[in-house]
């Protein structure tokens, strides 16, 4: 594991809190634009049970354990790991679940499930302003004396992020990641194009709420405004995620709310040097200033094929993996250790897995 250019984010590793924001669209059931979960339709449920299972150790409110059509686990496998390793403490706040989660959390009050953004009218109008609002007091009042690591869950963000940052006139299309080695950019412009047309939006449009409401989703936007909210009560802000956090730059650069020297984007190696993706020049893009970290660990000698498969190029970020990643690093924590404690859980998850299967 290693930092980009030997950059150590400026976080104090004693006073840390792990944030996990989900929320749902419903354009991750498009055929195509989500992996997410074991069918389309099944995506709308992950970020809910990604939860339950990084809190209470397994789902709860469905019996099943959210994996890819293919078996290759969720990312909060890895996140739950490491967090059992950091024992830093966690909050989930929902944006927007299609399911409310069976585990103590935050939920915003304007909280609602994204329609899909081939329509063009994705939240209710108003929706995102008051998102963000509700979000930005939480960070306030939270991150107060704190530092914070902010990870998310929301299958088919990767187009809603592309969307977003299209819309306010930066360059995303053919530049945001995937879940699975195939990524579908055709799709995600065409879903970008076609809701687009179907707002009346004139892009470039420069207000992000506006844009969120068209072709967003309800997840973004309240990150974008925890996050504001949390540098201006002083703490330190590292954003664990792949393209999708750029789009939260880009609605706070658009903001005009100053985050250098606050926030720092940490990713992991597997999205870093995803060539069907640019994190790296969308970062650049977006928020000129805002440092890249890239941390890693092996997974090409796990005993497990479906850990071996984030190496091919599935899952690559999700549930705060870089993030987590970046603060074992700094903490000194070797890649071998981190194998071994995600291996430990992999291998417990399976139990329950099977478990569930019997029921």
């Amino acid at each position: 594991m290693g930092y980009s250019g030997g950059y150590k984010p400026p976080v104090n590793e004693d006073r840390l809190v792990f944030v996990l924001f989900i929320g749902s669209t419903k354009t991750s059931t498009i055929p195509g634009i989500s992996i997410a979960g074991p069918t389309a339709e099944a995506t709308l449920y992950t970020p809910t049970l990604d939860a339950e299972y990084l809190l209470a150790g397994k789902p709860l409110s469905l019996n099943i354990v959210p994996v890819s059509p293919e078996g290759v686990p969720t990312p909060a496998v890895v996140s739950r790991a490491l967090l059992r390793l950091l024992g830093i403490p966690v909050l989930v706040v929902d944006s927007g679940a299609f399911l409310e989660p069976r585990i103590p959390h935050v939920a915003l009050p304007s909280r609602r499930v994204g329609e899909r953004i081939d329509k063009g009218r994705a939240l209710p109008a108003g929706t995102a302003v008051r998102l963000f609002e509700e979000a930005r007091l939480l960070g306030r009042t939270l991150a107060r004396g704190l530092d914070v690591v902010v990870g998310e869950s929301i299958p088919g963000g990767t187009t809603t992020a592309m969307a977003i940052m299209e819309a306010l006139g930066f360059r995303a299309r053919g530049r945001v990641s995937s879940a699975g080695p195939s990524n579908p950019h055709d799709l995600k412009v065409r879903v970008y194009e076609d809701g687009v047309k179907s707002s009346g939006l004139k892009v470039p449009e420069r207000d992000p709420f506006r844009v969120v409401d068209a072709v967003g989703d309800p997840l973004h936007v309240s990150v974008a405004g925890f996050v504001a909210g949390a540098v201006e009560a002083g703490s330190h802000v590292i954003l664990g995620g792949g393209t999708q956090m750029c789009a939260v730059l880009a609605i706070l650069s658009r903001l005009g709310i100053e985050l250098e020297g606050r926030v720092a984007l940490a990713t992991t190696s597997w999205l870093a040097r995803d060539s069907s993706s640019d994190i790296e020049g969308l970062l650049s893009d977006v928020y000129p200033g805002i440092p890249l970290v890239v941390s890693g660990v092996d997974f090409d000698r796990s005993r497990f094929r479906g850990l071996r498969m984030y190496e091919e190029g599935y899952v690559k970020e999700g549930v705060g993996m870089g993030g987590l990643l970046a603060v074992a690093r700094a903490r000194g924590i070797p890649g071998d250790a981190v194998l071994e404690a995600v291996e430990e859980e992999y291998e417990r998850v399976a139990g329950v897995a099977a478990e569930a299967g019997k029921a």
